[in-house]
């Protein structure tokens, strides 16, 4: 399987378990407020050359290693028919993709409990994608409570990806990040600049 395949298949699983996780009281948690993880040596890598990619509904800006492709995703729920749009950028020659992905949720906020909706969208990628949890930490930017994940892949276990979710509750919108390293070596400094470049609006 492409990677530029999994990626979609992660985001698609992420999203599927999202829509699961409604309830009458909204658990709003309550995370610190944000402040960027920036370094000397990620503004290098966003300076030279980077692109800065803007979502089309102006919600947040990112930046990537290159110029980004977009890939209309659309899966049906019990909510009905929920379209997202799926911008990555992949190194072909480093078998390294990075990707970033929102969908917002037409239900009243105050019907949603952003803890489970994190622990499905969780538990829905591992299992959907026939992964492991390897660690967990959570983690938030502005409002938005979230969790870093990383997750390797049974089929293939030197692929592993690094996921980050977000949910805005007054939304509910899910964001989701994901690095994917076919060669299992998520620590390298483009991934940490792309990561920490996401800033919603």
């Amino acid at each position: 399987m492409k990677s530029f395949l999994i990626v979609i298949f992660y985001s698609i699983a992420t999203i599927l378990s999202f829509t699961s996780n409604f309830n009458a009281i909204a658990v709003i948690y309550p995370p610190p407020k944000y402040s960027s993880e920036f370094t000397d040596t990620n503004t290098i890598y966003l300076a030279n050359n980077w692109y800065k990619y803007t979502a089309k509904d102006d919600t947040y800006t990112v930046f990537f290693p290159g110029q980004p492709e977009e890939e209309n995703l659309s899966v049906d729920t019990s909510l009905g028919k929920l379209n997202a749009l799926l911008v990555f950028y992949q190194y072909p020659e480093k078998q390294r993709f990075f990707s970033v992905s929102s969908i917002k949720y037409p239900v009243d906020s105050s019907e949603y409990n952003v803890e489970k909706g994190l622990d499905g969208a969780r538990d829905g990628a591992a299992t959907n994608s026939n992964s492991i949890i390897i660690s967990e930490k959570k983690i938030s930017y502005q409002e938005f409570p979230g969790r870093e994940i990383i997750l390797q892949s049974k089929v293939k276990p030197n692929l592993r990806l690094l996921l980050r979710i977000f949910i805005d509750p007054s939304g509910p919108t899910l964001y989701s990040l994901q690095v994917v390293a076919e060669d299992g070596n998520l620590d390298f400094p483009e991934a940490k600049a792309f990561l920490d470049s996401f800033i919603p609006n």
